[in-house]
């Protein structure tokens, strides 16, 4: 390995190169470190957040959903069948639209491809805005993480290309993969010389060039760029940005990535906008949609997630989306063409779900706190909260609360002594929480 690649993997990715994985199968939930139990607690516990590293551990009933994207979309990306897919992921705040993300995000890394989360908002980064969309993937952008749960992913699409480049280190090899470039039918001219001059100028540790090159790329303002005898007036903006995008995908796809998985989150509420901003985040999606009928993103798999008022209250004011999106069938291993998932849709009765997840986190709660619990007394107290929390008219569109309150308990009686938790008590402690939370949805 070059000093270039070892200092910039050292940075980055804490030591570790990821050089592709096989098909392997989804972890079993055996092997989780004491560390990791812990800060899955944690954030469930404080937040009712779904855990950013060790997910696998805690989710239940998405492992049917989750085979179909894989077998009939992912794998077929990754072995060169490119295409694309549009997926609408439905459900109300606390439904699980965040957690069935980070699942989708983890798989995706499992089979290689890189992906972006990005959190769409009235006031932030708003999916009417096409090119706040290609900025915000371009800095979202992960490489798969390598060496397992203690490693992060190279971020940003500047960093990405750097890791790339530095990794190619024969100057024959060089000089053929740029040949390869220049050859290559980029949909954008100027996003295409921008990218070779960068590859050119990190190859020959020009700094200046590949820093000016990766700010242009990166969609932040530049003006105009000179790069030798020619000057790139063209920046990425609201009017181009469908065809930069593009020409990102292509790139990437160059390169030898499989693909990208590009998740949006709605984190604002689009039907409290205004009918000019709802409907330019509806002519956005629909152009999106046609695209990808098209294949005209080749290798991405494109997810939304969205509350239930988006559809009623957006996309029925808007009957060239509403027809894309509906469909007499939902979404399953007969019909997964259909775009839109429910997140809470697991075929699991409310009973079990809950049932499963609790034992889920008191295994969890276990390896964290190294506690030998009464599987009889922890079974009991599951039983009787899970009772509860359903006769209270909750259900599993609802589940952060009780994913709070279940750790409350086996907190309480890890601490104080097993059988001594009043249920009613720490139900009514935590009764701010019973409210439906805004944003964040487990």
């Amino acid at each position: 390995m070059n000093d270039k690649l070892q200092g910039f993997v050292e940075a980055n990715s804490n030591g570790d190169v990821w050089v592709g994985q096989e098909e392997d199968e989804l972890r079993s939930g055996d092997g989780l470190s004491e560390m990791l139990a812990a800060e899955i607690i944690d954030r469930m516990g404080s937040l009712g957040l779904p855990p950013e590293r060790g997910i696998e551990y805690v989710t239940v009933g998405l492992a049917d959903v989750l085979q179909i994207l894989d077998e009939r979309y992912l794998k077929v990306m990754r072995h060169g069948g490119r295409g694309s897919a549009f997926k609408l992921i439905k459900g109300s705040f606390g439904s699980g639209k965040t957690h069935f993300l980070t699942c989708l995000r983890n798989l995706a890394w499992k089979r290689g491809f890189l992906t972006a989360t990005v959190e769409l908002s009235l006031k932030g980064c708003t999916f009417g805005d096409a090119g706040a969309i290609y900025k915000a993937l371009a800095h979202e952008l992960i490489d798969p993480p390598a060496g397992g749960d203690d490693n992060e992913g190279v971020q940003g699409l500047g960093n990405i290309l750097r890791f790339w480049a530095y990794g190619v280190e024969e100057p024959s090899l060089r000089k053929s993969w740029l040949n390869k470039f220049k050859a290559s039918n980029i949909s954008n001219n100027s996003y295409k010389s921008v990218f070779i001059h960068f590859i050119r100028s990190l190859w020959q540790e020009d700094d200046d060039t590949a820093e000016a090159c990766e700010m242009w790329l990166l969609g932040n303002p530049i003006k105009k760029l000179k790069l030798g005898l020619i000057t790139i007036s063209e920046c990425i903006c609201e009017r181009n940005a469908s065809s930069m995008l593009y020409s990102l995908v292509q790139i990437l796809l160059l390169c030898g990535y499989p693909g990208v998985v590009a998740m949006f989150d709605e984190v604002d509420r689009v039907a409290s906008g205004s009918r000019r901003e709802k409907k330019c985040v509806v002519d956005n999606m629909r152009q999106f949609v046609d695209m990808c009928g098209s294949q005209r993103y080749p290798g991405v798999f494109w997810a939304f997630a969205v509350p239930p008022e988006f559809i009623s209250d957006v996309v029925a004011e808007y009957p060239a989306l509403q027809q894309r999106l509906n469909s007499p069938m939902p979404f399953s291993a007969a019909s997964p063409q259909v775009p839109t998932i429910d997140a809470a849709g697991s075929s699991l009765e409310p009973t079990t779900f809950f049932n499963e997840l609790g034992r889920k986190i008191l295994k969890v709660a276990s390896v964290a706190w190294n506690w030998d619990y009464d599987r009889a007394i922890q079974s009991e107290n599951l039983r009787n909260l899970v009772s509860s929390y359903l006769a209270a008219n909750f259900d599993a569109g609802q589940r952060r609360n009780f994913v709070k309150q279940w750790i409350a308990v086996l907190q309480a009686e890890h601490i104080n002594g097993q059988g001594t938790t009043d249920l009613d008590v720490v139900g009514r402690a935590d009764g701010s929480d019973m409210e439906m939370e805004e944003f964040a949805d487990f």
